[in-house]
């Protein structure tokens, strides 16, 4: 292997070195050279010199001092955003980059919600009629199912109930609670639902179309979740 020989001094004055030996230099000006053994004084490239750096970040955030052309410091700090706005994903489709923007309905967690109606007071035996309540639904509401209770029991026949949307049953199958049973939710014959859709600020009105007997305390609840906002 060749044997490098460091030195300061100029060029001019560099000796040809030995037969497979290189002199390295840096002559009058600062620039390293060097010479080989046939006596040819040679550059060394240095590169090329960075005169300006630049950053750039995601929208979210803000950068200040860019470029930098001598000496500065790159600083990055939190952008301003449009109020009612949340960092998010895309509202429908696949996965992508997150950004600013107002919440949509999907964006919420679906939460039950129950509306609780008293159909007659806690002592007295129920009777039979229809519409014996009557609201209007305070919200959209897409119904997943549907309950009765008592405070006493029917001690023969199973109180079918009903309930109607705009004067329209919703209920393919009614609502019972067999005779000895405070709840609904044990019943032979479970109610199916056939409108689950309620409309907001729809007519509710419940019927009872068989009383039992000595039943009393009759509560329907509606059960199901928010329309999206």
């Amino acid at each position: 292997m060749s044997s490098i020989v460091l030195k300061e001094t100029a060029d001019g004055s560099i000796p040809t070195p030995a037969t497979g030996k290189n002199t390295l230099f840096f002559d009058d000006d600062g620039l390293p050279k060097y010479k080989d053994d046939g006596g040819t004084v040679t550059a060394l490239s240095t590169g090329s010199a960075v005169t300006s750096v630049a950053m750039s970040v995601p929208a979210e955030f803000s950068v200040s001092g860019s470029p930098v052309t001598s000496t500065g410091t790159l600083a990055v700090s939190k952008a301003t955003q449009t109020a009612n706005t949340v960092w998010a994903g895309p509202t429908t489709g696949g996965a992508a980059t997150p950004a600013f923007r107002a919440l949509v309905g999907a964006d919420l967690p679906v939460i039950k919600d129950v509306i609780a109606v008293a159909v007659s007071d806690e002592t007295t035996a129920i009777t039979t009629g229809t519409a014996k309540v009557t609201f209007r639904m305070p919200y959209a509401m897409p119904l997943t199912a549907v309950r009765a209770s008592l405070t006493t029991t029917s001690s023969s026949g199973t109180p079918p109930v009903d309930i109607n949307e705009g004067g329209t049953t919703i209920l393919s199958t009614k609502l019972t609670i067999d005779a000895g049973e405070l709840t609904s939710t044990t019943a032979a014959t479970p109610a199916v639902i056939s409108d689950s859709a309620l409309a907001d600020d729809a007519q509710i009105t419940i019927d009872i179309d068989t009383a039992g007997t000595d039943a009393a305390g009759l509560n329907v609840y509606l059960i199901g979740t928010r329309a999206a906002v």
